[in-house]
């Protein structure tokens, strides 16, 4: 979980500090407690499951720039595991939807639009046309090929969560991780 530590350590958040001791009740819920009801066993357990998986989140959350706060704090290593945990766990899965939320966001607040064009010549419309022949061919003959520009976008197609390969070469590349970090 070397990835979510590392979230952690940015953190500021006081609830960074809980992981540890949520790990300990969520496996063992009567540890440094006297526990007089059965369902309060239960309810320190189920407790400490969710803060424990979700603590990450509320973490990364709490970043006011968390993609260039993190830059540089993850090593190829820790990118694999996380996206390989993804497949087996729903909260690690959220928290990487969750970065690439941030991911999209950044790359769609770097783009300028394109100029709009300017039309080449002003169409006179017959409102009173009628007939067979209205639709015409849009002025293609059938030796004219119809050129489409091509438009860029505003960010670049979302890369399929599900394509591990994808997922780890963005991470990669958005948090500048290294083999050593």
């Amino acid at each position: 979980m070397s990835f979510e530590e590392k979230i952690l350590a940015t953190s500021s958040a006081k609830e960074r500090n809980l992981l540890k001791p949520s790990s300990v009740a969520m496996v063992k819920p009567d540890t440094g407690v006297e526990i007089k009801k059965k369902s309060a066993y239960y309810v320190i357990r189920d407790c400490a499951t969710i803060a424990h998986d979700y603590i990450p989140h509320k973490c990364y959350s709490t970043l006011q720039a968390p993609i260039q706060e993190l830059y540089g704090q993850f090593s190829k290593a820790d990118i694999i595991d996380f996206v390989s945990r993804t497949k087996q766990h729903d909260h690690t899965k959220q928290l990487l939807y969750i970065i690439f939320s941030d991911v999209y966001k950044r790359e769609a607040d770097d783009w300028t639009p394109p100029p709009t064009p300017e039309p080449d010549e002003v169409l006179e419309i017959d409102a009173d046309a009628d007939g067979d022949e209205i639709y015409g061919d849009y002025g293609y003959g059938d030796d004219e090929q119809v050129v489409t520009d091509s438009i860029d976008m505003p960010v670049k197609p979302p890369i399929d969560l599900g394509d591990g390969e994808a997922v780890i070469t963005k991470l990669i590349e958005v948090f500048g991780a290294s083999k050593e970090n």
